[in-house]
């Protein structure tokens, strides 16, 4: 080591004036290098080695107060240490190096402790909170697991508040919250098995979680014994993993038993499901593994959703004119069996029943119910509502049943608008089977509008189609044929011939949008067979093709086993998905954790599909698993 510095001059005052002057004071430091004794050994720093490499600094005292500082800032630069600044930021992730029991260790002693070796040192908290023991050592308080942790540098030792069990195996697995002092994660949850018995259990159920990050979800698997419904939100599991970044999973060294797995986003780390605030996953069919079938044969998808705890609530009934009511509830419902003039009810102040006429939920606003109904009368009304679900299946909050309104005896007069188009104005790469649908704000006469829409190409040459009310709030222009490629089409909309239900005309005096068509000479396919592993189901299968981007997406549907096509397929890279819709309501259902209501099989393949334009893409099979 060499140190050089320079003790700064002192205009007019000689070293040997600076000596003779004062009392002497003594400074020594522990130099164990003949280097550093050198380097410091000068014509204006006497320093003198002593016994056991102590150097000693002679010297008075107002020469010491000037060198004193400079020796300092000596040592503290040389004893500090750090790397070198710039070069490649360090993303390398950590890794174990080693464990002990070896991995797949029998006969382990009751008493034995856990030692982990590292590629680095990680953040310590990170590891300890991401260590899983299966089944729990604490045989008292499998809740509390308390394990005690020794560290040393790159190596860490956990020693169990409890005896280890007798002929069991455990499950020994690292989450991939491990980190390093960089932030770098563990790539992938580390798992290895040892028995205090003379064998171990070898058991396995492996999966994938379907998330956009999913780096981090714990995989909670259940024993079910002696008719146990599990709740995750209270019961701590028998087994855990963690998922890393490729969101597949396995859980190995299981015993026979048939298991339940869920995936949870632990956001408060507590191994705990806290309802209505953290991500979870149902599955969608318990898992059962005997001596012969140690492995499950079809692999767990999971889905996480945010579960859905509130009731839905009639949050008011507003009074529109004498025969019209709008219901707004306080998120978006439906009715049991979609007939929403069976569930709606009004009675007058004199308790009479007032008939409704006609009933429907606005198909852009689902907390919005318009109805017809019998005049009213001035005075007080009661109106309730029965049998009305939200999406996650809650029904309504008994405080939130029943409203109040004032009746009135005021005519229609409010003349309705058309709140959206499908195809906006000046629209490009429209598709060629497209529909053109107009929403409407309130209830209207389903005997209008045959003469109310015309579309025109360019020529001005007007285009054949089915003109429909699917509701009576959206009506729609279906072309006879496909639109036309790189086309130019008009759409214009009169006013007079779109009416309310009391006769009121569109109060949009005009309307007029144009737009183009896609070019159908880039068009191209994809198509294959689906088969399911499991070979009861009967369902439709629904499945999507998501462009690389998510902006493209075309959809179709299959019988449970089947053939099926994508048609009219813009060039570009391809993912496909798809659920098995078990109840055919056409869309995807998450399930319950209690009481227990599997979710329905979804699945996203891995490969994705290159398609070229003008040629089929043939030949992709699937199977769900």
């Amino acid at each position: 080591m060499r140190a050089n510095f320079d003790i700064p001059p002192l205009r007019g005052v000689s070293p040997a004036r600076l000596m003779s002057e004062g009392k002497s004071c003594v400074l020594n430091f522990a130099a164990r290098n003949d280097e550093l004794h050198e380097s410091l050994v000068g014509n204006h720093t006497p320093l003198a080695p002593l016994k056991g490499g102590i150097l000693q600094m002679n010297c008075k005292s107002f020469l010491g107060k000037i060198l004193f500082p400079f020796f300092l800032l000596f040592i503290w630069n040389c004893a500090r240490q750090a790397s070198p600044p710039g070069g490649p930021e360090d993303k390398t992730p950590p890794r174990i190096l080693s464990v002990s029991p070896k991995p797949d260790s029998t006969r382990v002693g009751r008493d034995t402790r856990l030692l982990f070796t590292l590629s680095e040192k990680v953040d310590r908290k990170s590891f300890e909170d991401a260590l899983f023991i299966s089944p729990s050592p604490n045989l008292s308080h499998p809740e509390e697991e308390e394990f005690r942790f020794k560290w040393r540098g790159r190596q860490v030792e956990v020693s169990f508040p409890d005896s280890l069990r007798p002929q069991r195996t455990y499950v020994v697995t690292l989450g991939t919250d491990v980190r390093d002092l960089r932030n770098n994660r563990l790539a992938g949850a580390f798992t290895f098995a040892f028995a205090t018995g003379d064998s171990l259990d070898r058991g396995e159920i492996a999966g994938r979680v379907f998330a956009a990050k999913p780096s981090g979800i714990l995989i909670m698997a259940y024993i079910l014994e002696n008719g146990r419904e599990p709740n995750p939100a209270k019961d701590v599991a028998d087994y855990f993993t963690q998922i890393g970044e490729t969101g597949e999973f396995k859980l190995a060294a299981l015993a026979p038993g048939e298991y339940r797995v869920f995936a949870l986003g632990d956001r408060d780390g507590d191994r705990l499901y806290f309802r209505g605030e953290e991500m979870f996953g149902v599955p969608t069919h318990d898992i059962v593994l005997t001596a012969s079938q140690r492995i499950a044969p079809r692999p767990l998808g999971f889905r996480l959703a945010l579960e859905d705890t509130l009731k839905p609530a009639l949050a008011a009934v507003t009074v529109l004119s004498r025969n019209q009511l709008e219901w707004r509830f306080d998120e978006a419902v439906a009715a049991r069996d979609s007939l929403w003039l069976k569930h709606l009810h009004v009675r007058s102040e004199s308790g009479d029943t007032v008939r409704l006429v006609l009933a429907a939920q606005h198909p852009l606003n689902r907390v919005l119910v318009q109805t017809i109904i019998a005049p009213l009368q001035n005075g007080k009304h009661g109106a309730w509502v029965d049998s009305v679900f939200d999406e996650a299946g809650n029904g309504l909050d008994s405080l939130g049943v029943v409203n109040e309104f004032i009746g009135t005896t005021r005519a229609d007069t409010v003349r309705p608008r058309l709140v959206k188009i499908s195809i906006s104005d000046s629209a490009r790469n429209v598709a060629l089977t497209a529909p053109v649908d107009l929403f409407f704000s309130e209830l209207m006469r389903g005997d209008t509008a045959q003469t109310g829409l015309s579309v025109r190409d360019s020529s001005r040459t007007e285009v054949g189609g089915v003109l429909q009310w699917l509701n009576p709030f959206q009506f729609r222009f279906q072309p006879s044929l496909k639109w036309k490629s790189r086309a130019q089409y008009n759409v214009a909309i009169q006013s007079e011939a779109l009416r309310d239900w009391n006769g009121n005309a569109l109060f949009d005096t005009t309307g007029q949008i144009t737009f183009w068509t896609m070019n159908a000479d880039t068009f191209a396919s994809i198509s294959g067979k689906i088969t399911d592993a499991d070979s009861t189901a009967r369902s439709v299968v629904h499945l999507s093709a998501i462009q690389a981007g998510g902006k493209v997406e075309y959809r179709t549907q299959t019988e449970a086993t089947g053939n099926y096509l994508f048609k009219d397929v813009l060039p570009g890279l391809y993912q496909i998905n798809g659920y098995r819709d078990a109840n055919n309501n056409r869309r995807f259902d998450f399930g319950r954790v209690l009481p227990f209501l599997p979710a329905e099989q979804y699945w996203a393949w891995p490969d994705t599909i290159k398609v070229r334009a003008r040629w089929p893409n043939e030949d992709n099979d699937f199977e769900i698993p």
